[in-house]
Formats: C-alpha cells, sequence, structure tokens
C-alpha cells in the first residue's frame, strides 16, 4: 500500500527540488524514496509550466466535469442570446427576395 505524505512536505520537497538541490539530498534529509522524489519534481515541473503535460489540477474527473458544464453553461447562453436577437427581428428565413411586379 503506498505511503500517504503531508502536502505540506511534499510541497517542502518540491521546492527544495526546483531550487536545484540534489535528490539524493533531499531523500536522505526527509526520508522519502528518490524515485517518488523523482514523480514529484516531474509534476512539479508540469504545474509550474516548465515541462508539458497535464497539469495535477486536471487529473481530477470531477474538477473535469464540473469545467466542461461551465464551459457549455457559457456556449448555451451565447445561444440563447443569439436566438433572442433572431426571434426580435421576426424575420422569415424562407421569405423571398425578389421584388413583386404589380
Amino acid at each position: 500500500m503506498p505511503r500517504h505524505h503531508p502536502a505540506a512536505l511534499r510541497r517542502e520537497a518540491c521546492e527544495r527540488m526546483l531550487a536545484a538541490e540534489p535528490i539524493h539530498e533531499v531523500a536522505e534529509s526527509l526520508g522519502i524514496s528518490s524515485s517518488t522524489l523523482y514523480k514529484w519534481r516531474r509534476q512539479a515541473l508540469i504545474d509550474a509550466g516548465r515541462r508539458p503535460g497535464v497539469l495535477s489540477y486536471e487529473t481530477d474527473p470531477l474538477a473535469q466535469a464540473r469545467r466542461r458544464i461551465k464551459e457549455l453553461e457559457a456556449e448555451l447562453e451565447i445561444t440563447r442570446a443569439a436566438s433572442a436577437l433572431f426571434e426580435e427581428g421576426a424575420v422569415d428565413p424562407k421569405g423571398s427576395t425578389r421584388l413583386s411586379e404589380d
């Protein structure tokens, strides 16, 4: 079963690694395996925008679903506003553009 480390410990380790402190020194001083620290550093670089990848807050499916719902609701509002504009003019979409000859 994987060990869960406190968020403060992870934050401290990431700050030290991003400050170019060698990983083996951080691992020895905090008592965390170097493989765990390599994973944390990779994700910290992604979150900092210094490496491509999925941001840590985007991996949560519920958070992704909520963001998508907000996007879709905004699109729906725009569509409703556009629809209201067309209803105000009451233009017949199949109306003739030809001039009638009397």
